[in-house]
């Protein structure tokens, strides 16, 4: 075989080859496990109790406007929010917004399903 057919061989990894994830995605991730316990707490209850529970779909608002509402108050800290300022704190009072309209429009739904659900 000649010098240049040569496979190059594989160059060698330093000693710190794991990178953590960012903060980012480390909050996506966590909105994730929110959705599947909320999830998994929606298919329980229907396959124990044989009812649904109509009218809870307001609160699947409540992770992705947590997440948000982190990640928005984290870029600001940061420095590297877009838009400044104003725009973080219209960003922040939006995710307030949803989270109290989902805590209005779901809550009552979800208190009254569980309440009858062994009716």
């Amino acid at each position: 075989m000649a010098e240049s057919e040569r496979r190059p061989e594989p160059q060698e990894e330093s000693s710190s080859a794991y990178t953590p994830a960012s903060f980012e995605k480390r909050t996506a991730a966590w909105m994730g496990i929110a959705y599947m316990l909320m999830l998994l707490f929606l298919v329980t209850f229907t396959i124990f109790t044989g009812k649904q529970m109509p009218g809870t779909f307001p609160l699947f608002l409540i992770p992705v406007a947590g997440a948000g509402l982190v990640i928005a108050i984290y870029r600001q800290k940061k420095g590297t929010a877009p838009g400044g300022i104003v725009l973080t704190v219209l960003i922040i009072l939006l995710c307030i917004a949803a989270i109290v309209f989902a805590l209005l429009a779901g809550g009552p739904a979800l208190v009254h399903a569980i309440q009858n659900a062994y009716d």
